[in-house]
């Protein structure tokens, strides 16, 4: 069974105020993890960018249809997202979070900066880049 967790204090109070628009980013973001996880590649294609740049965690890059052919066939058990704060400046969006991808055999823990421009009434993939996720604080501290 495939799932798309999404942590309860993240739905109810985002760890830093984010607008509607912002929200309406983080919900777009959420779509595209979906169509990752059910290999809807329909939406996938719509929601990334001709343009798209993806740099996976091991320092891969992947075009469109690069990053078309993995997220239609990986075969993800569960996609969470967490941690995210969305940024708008005009008709570009920037969300920086973490994600952890259940597979069959293993679990992937990546945090991430995506870029996102909205055209065409949509918001679309434009840049990712993963990287390892920074060590939790003892003091609980983190950076916005």
């Amino acid at each position: 069974m495939r799932s798309l967790f999404l942590p309860l204090a993240l739905l109810a109070a985002p760890a830093m105020a984010q607008t509607p628009a912002e929200q309406a980013l983080l919900k777009a973001e959420d779509a595209r993890f979906h169509a990752e996880l059910t290999h809807d590649a329909a939406t996938l294609d719509a929601m990334t960018a001709s343009e798209v740049t993806y740099a996976h965690f091991n320092g891969a890059l992947e075009d469109k249809a690069g990053v078309m052919k993995d997220f239609t066939h990986i075969p993800f058990t569960a996609i969470e997202p967490a941690n995210r704060h969305a940024r708008l400046l005009g008709e570009t969006g920037v969300v920086r979070g973490e994600v952890t991808r259940h597979l069959p055999d293993r679990t992937l823990h990546d945090a991430y900066l995506a870029v996102y421009v909205h055209r065409a009434g949509r918001w679309q993939l434009i840049d990712w880049v993963s990287y390892a996720p920074q060590p939790a604080q003892g003091d609980g501290a983190k950076v916005p």
